[in-house]
């Protein structure tokens, strides 16, 4: 989108939250689902996020009911509501969600992430949205399935030696179908990470971007969380992982069960999906960094998956 097509836009949003725009767009980084820009305002500066039109009508509500719910228990920047009274603002074929800015004073640290994590989980216990929707999280069942069916529709030899890695991984350490199974889903944020914690008080972090929310088993989310937030490259789990989890349970136990299984959970989950497939070099859309980086993470716990194993199963409340 051209830089007047995206001023237009933007400034027709505004106009559905009785706001005019009054300055230049600033664009945010990230958003691999989603666009997210910082628009100035006469009242002050507000958050503008862009959902394309592959987002159902449904998956947005979805979002914007979770984060209302979320922003009611002070865990989310408010969303702005239009003149007419709704969450969701139309602009041709985008759909905007706006809230209140908040300004990044400081980052977030992990043992903040993982205290706001659990309040998010135990605030999100009592989330019922008003309709049914697909959750933008799938439990793969069995773990193999797509990576086989994906896996005899590829003839290149990089991508299909790729995905016979991804296999190895899951029968070697991943949770079987029956493990699956048994798992409790609840709700979760489903992109929980640093980046998605803003903390201009850090005894007040609040987290954005709610597009991904679904019922899902929480044990992954508390991993993923942590392994998406680390420095890239960290030799040594110990330390900053028993923090982090020691950090969620003040707030929220994790049961014994929930303990055992969750650094298993994170491989078995990463290593299945093929939905945006990625290889060490690439993905099918285009999100070469992302791909990288998703990769680096699941080699990582993989390296380390003693360790973290041992430090999940001897967290206590």
């Amino acid at each position: 989108m051209s830089a007047p097509t995206e001023t237009a836009e933007v400034s027709a949003c505004l106009r559905q939250y009785g706001r005019r725009l009054c300055g230049a767009v600033r664009r945010l980084p990230g958003g691999h689902v989603g666009q997210v820009n910082v628009v100035p305002t006469e009242n002050g500066p507000l958050v503008a996020k862009r959902f394309g039109s592959r987002f159902t009508p449904e998956r947005i509500e979805l979002a914007a009911q979770a984060h209302h719910h979320a922003a009611r228990a002070g865990l989310a920047p408010p969303l702005c509501l239009t003149r007419s009274g709704r969450r969701i603002a139309h602009v041709e074929d985008a759909t905007y969600l706006v809230t209140e800015y908040i300004y990044h004073a400081q980052q977030a640290g992990l043992t903040c992430l993982g205290s706001a994590l659990a309040a998010l989980h135990r605030c999100l216990d009592h989330f019922i949205p008003d309709q049914d929707c697909a959750d933008f999280l799938q439990l793969p069942t069995p773990p193999t399935a797509d990576l086989k069916r994906l896996r005899q529709q590829i003839c290149d030899t990089t991508i299909r030696d790729a995905i016979d890695w991804r296999i190895h991984i899951l029968e070697t350490y991943g949770l079987d179908a029956q493990a699956m199974a048994t798992l409790s889903c609840g709700w979760v944020h489903g992109d929980a990470r640093l980046e998605n914690l803003v903390a201009a008080d850090p005894n007040r972090p609040l987290f954005v971007d709610f597009d991904q929310v679904s019922r899902f088993p929480r044990p992954y989310e508390i991993v993923r969380a942590f392994v998406t937030s680390i420095p890239p490259g960290m030799s040594a789990p110990d330390s900053a992982f028993r923090t982090y989890l020691d950090a969620y349970h003040r707030i929220r136990s994790i049961e014994a069960t929930d303990r055992a299984v969750m650094i298993d959970l994170f491989i078995t989950v990463q290593a299945a999906e093929s939905r945006t497939f990625t290889t060490t070099q690439d993905e099918v859309r285009g999100m070469s960094a992302f791909a990288r980086a998703r990769h680096h993470q699941l080699t990582w716990v993989i390296d380390h998956r003693a360790r973290l194993r041992r430090i999940a199963e001897e967290a206590r409340p």
